[in-house]
């Protein structure tokens, strides 16, 4: 008679019946895959945005020259920094924004559009009207919008110049810097 031995496959460990060993094992093949992952995908230590400075001369010229006596913004303090500007021939608007010294920002905004239609759209609908701010010898309306920034206006003839819009950030007294620098003023 012959005697056959049988193979038996290794019995498997039911499921959860993992040991501590297993779940070390488990944890370190994370942890492989996690570290280097956060490792190269963290920000440099210098992960500043760089401000990009424009120069807005070229449509300031060109604006003046299709409104005449309307103010535009002339020489600031080297600590501003102009990062946008954009003259529009079409509706005769421009726009220059700036980084002021404490980083908010202010703009600068003037068109001969229909004035209400360019005061929606540019400083909002919902704005609180206060006391008007005399700067140089000239007042200006102050609005303030529902999140408590702050835009000066004044028409000069069929044009009109926002200082601050719903976009600006910045304090009055930065606001005050801009208005005086405005050159090419004549009272209307």
């Amino acid at each position: 008679m012959s005697t056959q031995v049988l193979e038996q496959a290794p019995k498997k460990r039911k499921r959860g019946r993992e040991t501590a060993l297993d779940m070390v094992r488990s944890l370190g093949l994370v942890i492989l895959v996690i570290v280097p992952v956060w490792f190269f995908a963290k920000a440099p230590l210098s992960d500043e945005k760089e401000v990009r400075e424009v120069d807005p001369r070229s449509s300031i010229d060109a604006f003046a020259a299709d409104q005449p006596g309307v103010p535009v913004p002339g020489a600031l303090p080297d600590t501003w920094r102009a990062t946008s500007s954009v003259y529009s021939g079409g509706d005769r608007t421009l726009r220059i924004g700036w980084v002021t010294p404490t980083t908010q920002y202010a703009e600068y905004s003037a068109s001969g559009a229909e004035r209400e239609g360019f005061l929606e759209a540019t400083v909002g609908e919902q704005v609180e009207r206060l006391s008007p701010v005399t700067v140089d010898g000239q007042a200006w309306e102050q609005l303030r919008e529902p999140d408590g920034s702050i835009s000066l206006t004044r028409s000069y003839g069929g044009t009109t110049v926002v200082v601050g819009t719903k976009r600006a950030t910045a304090p009055l007294p930065e606001l005050e810097v801009l208005l005086r620098s405005l050159r090419g003023q004549r009272g209307v």
